[in-house]
């Protein structure tokens, strides 16, 4: 399927997105890829440094609110990876806002365009396991179980999750969404756990502790 693809890559210049990007063109000779970020503080655009010059890739800074941008790009492309979205936990509890227009409102717009473009034919989005809310030791969410976020991120993703959802029933449109657990790796921003606890600690800083600090998390690699 993408081989010869165009992808349109939403947030690409983001941790998770800027490693997907890197892993198409390495492995898919003949794909093209777009890439629609904003660039906000927790994008870099040197994570993409060396593809800069590919004629493979393009970069477009843009808000996935934008449905005229959004629309433009939508009309030239074959595939969709979103990973554009609000991510950190923390700051959804001082800035809800923000994540709802991006991870609902933004979703919303990528799939209204998606939607009324035949070329489309599959629309990847990248969800999070945090929509499960807390699991017991031991016990793994399933695609089936019911949802129960947490926190203002966990809801706006859930939100975003349900709108794909009903593109799939209403319209028919070729969803699959993802719902990965907590991710490491090469250019992580320093705000996430395992880079924040490493720099931390070389810093001599405290290191943040939710509850008695012996919750055990996931982990994945990117």
């Amino acid at each position: 399927m993408l081989e010869n693809a165009r992808i349109l890559v939403t947030g690409g210049s983001g941790f998770i997105g800027s490693n997907f990007i890197l892993h198409l063109l390495d492995r898919y000779q003949g794909c093209q890829v777009v890439n629609l970020d904003k660039l906000t503080y927790a994008s870099n655009p040197a994570n993409l440094r060396d593809v800069e010059g590919d004629p493979r890739y393009r970069f477009v800074r843009g808000d996935i609110c934008d449905g005229a941008l959004v629309d433009q790009l939508m009309a030239e492309v074959d595939v969709v990876f979103n990973f554009a979205a609000e991510t950190h936990v923390d700051r959804s509890l001082m800035e809800a806002g923000s994540f709802i227009l991006t991870d609902v409102l933004g979703t919303h717009v990528l799939l209204d365009a998606a939607r009324r473009q035949p070329n489309v034919r599959r629309f990847v989005q990248v969800s999070t396991d945090e929509v499960y809310g807390e699991m017991p030791p031991g016990v793994y969410a399933k695609e089936t179980d019911a949802l129960h976020p947490r926190s203002p991120y966990a809801a706006s993703k859930a939100g975003g999750d349900a709108q794909c959802i009903a593109f799939f029933e209403t319209y028919g449109l070729p969803v699959v969404i993802t719902r990965a657990a907590n991710n490491i790796g090469a250019r992580q921003h320093v705000e996430k756990m395992v880079p924040l606890f490493v720099t931390s600690a070389l810093r001599d800083q405290p290191l943040p502790l939710y509850g008695d600090g012996r919750q055990i998390r996931d982990w994945l690699y990117v």
